[in-house]
């Protein structure tokens, strides 16, 4: 079998940063450095897609001693001309803290054409890189027009991968953004159903006089809080098919006390449960604290809540928290009628909905959503005829460190 001599060779192409020598931020080349990077070093310096970045690149090189000697020639001439411009050249993957907002882009056709297409992909960018080529000699040279459609090529295939890439992101922001409307536009209903109910109740304890002196008002209340409804419905009906692109939730974590949290939203919340003829008891100990997003967790005790006031129709709905070793446990239990078996497994599924029951099938699995994006479990039990218990835990949060 003949035996083949394999001739490899190399080039190396490096991308410095410019830096203000003063404040170490990025700044833009002078058309000095490019110009005369050109004349003394052959053409083996060229800008880049940010005016903060110069490529330099050598030769062809027959091995890797010749490659070396070029880099630290074009190194060096590169620091000098960056000297007597005023600039320094540094080299690393990324700049610290130089902001991407603040690159301009360089002037050039072809890197037009990519912030065009890219737009924020291409301006947002700003790394610096290492390329090493090697190739097996066999007397073929791809220059001029050969090298430009190969470039082109090359170019394109990055450019439409890309551009699908954005694309699919930009579909998953979307989905998220549609599916965090419907979870804001559904847990409206429960206060403005107490804002009505409280409205109902205000007008009931008025005498004919009062309700006289107080005109239209009323009405013109009610004729609003029917309007929002008709909205919210319109946004539950257009945004009520499953989404698979992940929960829409970002908690801002913080420590705060549970007890008053809740009984804040049992307060706010009394005209439905008086409505229902519900008795409604806060158990959780009152120095509890829990290290979460507060804002969501009231969102996940008010959809719980609204869901026992539909069960437990003249009952009684407990709430109750604990520490444990994963973190804080809290319960919400009522003795209402429970949920059917075939509705449990499903019970925190999106659009799930009990037939019997008015709503969209969302607040369980936004409760879900919610306790999922801090990390934590939630589960259901119930038996038919003896009410109903939700569960959820939150991780604990981190350890205070001790004071000197």
């Amino acid at each position: 079998m003949e035996n083949k001599e394999h001739v490899f060779t190399l080039g190396i192409e490096e991308e410095f940063q410019i830096i203000d020598p003063e404040t170490r931020e990025l700044r833009s080349h002078s058309e000095e450095i490019i110009h005369e990077g050109k004349a003394t070093m052959e053409g083996k310096v060229k800008p880049e897609l940010h005016q903060s970045i110069v490529e330099l690149g050598t030769e062809v090189c027959a091995d890797i001693n010749a490659a070396r000697r070029q880099v630290v020639e074009l190194r060096s001439k590169l620091a000098a001309l960056a000297a007597r411009d005023g600039s320094q050249i540094a080299s690393a993957g990324t700049h610290p803290f130089s902001r991407w907002k603040d690159q301009p882009i360089t002037k050039n056709e072809r890197y037009a054409t990519i912030v065009q297409d890219l737009q924020q992909v291409a301006r947002t960018n700003v790394i610096f890189g290492l390329h090493v080529h090697v190739a097996e000699r066999h007397g073929l040279y791809v220059v001029g027009e050969a090298a430009r459609i190969i470039n082109h090529r090359i170019d394109e295939a990055v450019r439409l991968a890309v551009m699908s890439f954005a694309a699919q992101q930009a579909l998953i922001r979307k989905d998220q953004q549609d599916e965090h409307l419907a979870f804001i536009a559904h847990d409206l209903r429960t206060p403005l159903n107490a804002v009505s109910l409280l409205i109902d109740a205000l007008k009931a304890g008025l005498d004919a006089k009062a309700i006289t002196e107080a005109g239209d008002l009323f009405e013109i209340v009610t004729r609003n809080l029917n309007r929002v409804e008709d909205y919210i419905k319109k946004v539950l009906d257009l945004n009520l098919q499953p989404s698979a692109t992940g929960s829409s939730f970002r908690p801002e974590r913080r420590t705060f006390e549970l007890w008053p949290l809740v009984q804040r939203l049992i307060l706010d919340l009394r005209s439905v449960s008086s409505k229902h003829d519900i008795e409604v008891l806060n158990e959780i100990p009152r120095r509890l604290t829990m290290h979460a997003d507060a804002g969501l967790i009231s969102q996940v005790f008010q959809n719980l809540l609204g869901n026992a006031f539909k069960y437990a129709a003249s009952g009684r709905v407990v709430v109750s928290a604990n520490e444990n070793g994963d973190g804080v446990n809290c319960v919400v239990h009522d003795n209402g009628a429970g949920i059917p078996l075939e509705m449990l497994a499903k019970v925190f599924d999106r659009s799930a909905t009990d037939p019997e029951k008015e709503g969209a099938g969302l607040g369980l699995a936004i409760v879900k959503q919610i306790v999922d994006a801090h990390d934590g479990t939630v589960t259901a039990e119930s038996t038919h005829g003896a009410g109903a218990t939700f569960s959820f835990t939150i991780p604990a949060g981190p350890t205070p460190s001790a004071s000197c």
